[in-house]
């Protein structure tokens, strides 16, 4: 099964999010994501709106929850999205935090937990146990460059858990090739299609790229 196209929206401001899926674009991709910088900017009610705009579409609300799970959850939970990020700093207690809203509220979003800076493989049995669906992998939008032979190592050990992963930050039509025979259940796009000429098209461009890669 091919990886997933997911278009993060990290926008900013709520009418330049809203442009940024026109044109036919979000027909061509798999997930929507309200995005850390969108949410930061407009607010929780952000994903709300989003979930009323395309209510069949899978939805993030990316907001990498790093303390006070239970208040924060609950604020992007009134959005109903399919899934939600968590940071791997956060205390284990934060986890069951979200993941204890999620359940009060009879709703099924999937926990994430976003990878950046300082982590530990050694955690990752701990997060599957209490709730974490999917393990995100970024190549930081605060380093220079794309992504480094020692990340895509990472990345490969990652897909030995029995968990999705996916891979974010850096990645194009181009940087596809770098991810060739790794099993990723998801590449998450944001420049790369919201700044083309036509997003739509590009976003057909990545799929067919990852369709001759990974199969349909």
């Amino acid at each position: 099964m091919r990886p997933k196209i997911q278009l993060a929206l990290d926008c900013d401001n709520t009418e330049q999010a809203i442009r940024a899926c026109q044109g036919g674009v979000v027909d061509e991709v798999d997930i929507i994501e309200t995005g850390y910088c969108l949410i930061a900017q407009e607010g929780a009610r952000v994903v709300k709106l989003f979930r009323e705009m395309y209510p069949e579409k899978p939805l993030v609300a990316d907001f990498k929850i790093v303390d006070a799970g239970k208040k924060i959850s609950g604020m992007l939970l009134e959005g109903k999205p399919d899934y939600t990020t968590i940071l791997c700093a956060c205390e284990k207690g934060t986890i069951t935090s979200v993941r204890d809203e999620v359940k009060a509220r009879g709703l099924n979003t999937k926990l994430q937990m976003e990878l950046y800076g300082h982590w530990s493989f050694d955690d990752i049995p701990m997060w599957i146990e209490n709730g974490i669906s999917q393990l995100t992998l970024q190549h930081s939008g605060d380093l220079p460059g794309t992504w480094t032979p020692e990340e895509i190592e990472v990345l490969k050990k990652l897909c030995e858990y029995d968990v999705d992963v996916c891979a974010a930050g850096a990645i194009g039509y181009d940087e596809l090739e770098l991810f060739r025979g790794i099993p990723v259940s998801c590449f998450i796009f944001g420049r790369s299609i919201r700044g083309a000429k036509d997003p739509a098209a590009e976003a057909r461009r990545i799929k067919e790229k990852i369709v001759e890669i990974w199969g349909e």
